[in-house]
C-alpha cells in the first residue's frame, strides 16, 4: 500500500499544479487534519470543509501556484515531500518561493494528517530521519 500512498500523493501534487482543488481534496479523508505552515496565526484545519476554504482563501491572494518535488519517500503509512512551492501574489506581482516540507499520513488511500512544517529538518525529524 505504501507505493500507491506515494503515487497518491503524487497525484494531488499534480492536481495543484494544474489548479485542480477539487482533485486535491478527492485525496483526503473528509474528516483530514490539514496543519499549514501558518496553522499557528489560523489554527489547523479540520475536515475536507475547511480545506477547501483555506485553498479559497489562498486563491483570493495567490495566482495558482505549483509546488516541486525533488524528494518524495515512502514511509509506509506516511510520505514525506520535500521540494519548493511558487506562487505570484496577485495584488503586488510578486513572486515567492517557499520551501514545501510536508508529511503526510495515510489510510485507507486517502489523507488523513497533512502537516507542512515548513523547515526541512523539523519534517525530517517528524519523519523520524535525519540528513
Amino acid at each position: 500500500m505504501s507505493q500507491e500512498n506515494v503515487d497518491r500523493f503524487v497525484e494531488g501534487i499534480e492536481a495543484f499544479n494544474r489548479n485542480d482543488i477539487e482533485g486535491v481534496l478527492r485525496g483526503m479523508d473528509p474528516e483530514v487534519k490539514f496543519e499549514h505552515r501558518l496553522a499557528d496565526l489560523q489554527g489547523k484545519f479540520v475536515g475536507v470543509e475547511a480545506v477547501r476554504g483555506w485553498f479559497a482563501d489562498l486563491d483570493d491572494y495567490f495566482e495558482p501556484g505549483r509546488i516541486d518535488c525533488s524528494d518524495i519517500r515512502d514511509l509506509g503509512e506516511r510520505v514525506l515531500a520535500l521540494g519548493t512551492v511558487r506562487a505570484i501574489g496577485r495584488e503586488s506581482g510578486v513572486a515567492t518561493e517557499l520551501p514545501y516540507t510536508v508529511v503526510a499520513t495515510f489510510k485507507d488511500g486517502r489523507i488523513t494528517h497533512f502537516t507542512d512544517f515548513a523547515d526541512r529538518e523539523k519534517a525530517l525529524e517528524a519523519a523520524g530521519l535525519r540528513e
